[in-house]
């Protein structure tokens, strides 16, 4: 099949994915009923990203501007999609003990992966920085290794409600102060950068003359098509760290290990 046949099957259905859950999102502030279809299709969306075929595809056009349009709508409303369906799991487990088996039996291994990579352990205090409204990964990481897990979050909304949540006596706590209040406070010994925020290399710039050769920082992101939901970042591109990419192709993130040099 042509090329150029493929690459427009590719931007169609990436404008296909943008269209619908733009339409569920607005759909599901109307009625609640609407969540598990924006559920459903958010879940598509992963599923389609982690398709082999599709990723090839994507790489074989590089870069290209109409594709590279298309990947940042989609990320932008695949994103709010997610925040606004975080915000309404988090509203609707918020009288009731949180459950996180079944996260845990879908991502157990990317989470793994991460923590046996920077030994984090009982005694570590891990920073998550962007933890939203449904903060699983920080319920995650401190369920698996005992870890005191702070996260941090520029939403006050969303801060609230991840602090209303029955955290199961887990060792977690969230706060939405300035970046730096929040890590000289919790004097972390990990950080972990979530692959939503998007600032990454600002972020990284900002905490750098705080950190200490021994503190290992994990930054999540997507690049290519995997940035359709999350957003992308080159640590190539930073001066004065030793990266270290982790190798987990099951992920619809990808995950780098930066020490300060």
């Amino acid at each position: 099949m042509p090329m150029m046949y493929r690459h427009y099957e590719l931007l169609v259905a990436i404008s296909t994915f943008e269209s619908q859950i733009e339409q569920l999102t607005q759909y599901s502030v109307e009625s609640c009923d609407c969540f598990t279809l924006l559920q459903k299709k958010l879940d598509d969306l992963c599923a389609w990203i982690m398709t082999e075929s599709i990723q090839n595809l994507s790489d074989e056009l590089g870069y290209h501007s109409e594709h590279d349009r298309q990947l940042k709508r989609l990320r932008e409303t695949s994103i709010r999609a997610l925040c606004v369906l975080e915000k309404h799991q988090s509203k609707c487990a918020k009288s009731h003990q949180l459950d996180i088996t079944d996260y845990l039996n879908r991502l157990s291994n990317t989470v793994h992966i991460e923590l046996d990579s920077v030994s984090v352990t009982p005694d570590s205090r891990v920073l998550f920085i962007g933890s939203g409204s449904y903060p699983l990964s920080a319920f995650t990481i401190a369920k698996l290794t005992g870890a005191a897990v702070h996260g941090v979050d520029i939403d006050e909304h969303a801060v609230s409600m991840a602090n209303d949540l029955d955290h199961d006596a887990l060792p977690t706590s969230f706060g939405c102060q300035d970046l730096l209040t929040e890590f000289n406070d919790f004097k972390p010994t990990h950080i972990l950068v979530a692959s939503l925020v998007e600032h990454k290399w600002e972020i990284l710039n900002r905490l750098k003359p705080f950190l200490t050769p021994s503190h290992r920082v994990l930054v999540r992101f997507g690049n290519g098509i995997k940035s359709a939901f999350n957003y992308p970042f080159n640590p190539e591109l930073m001066e004065g760290w030793e990266t270290r990419r982790l190798n987990n192709q099951a992920s619809i993130y990808d995950t780098v290990v930066m020490e300060k040099m």
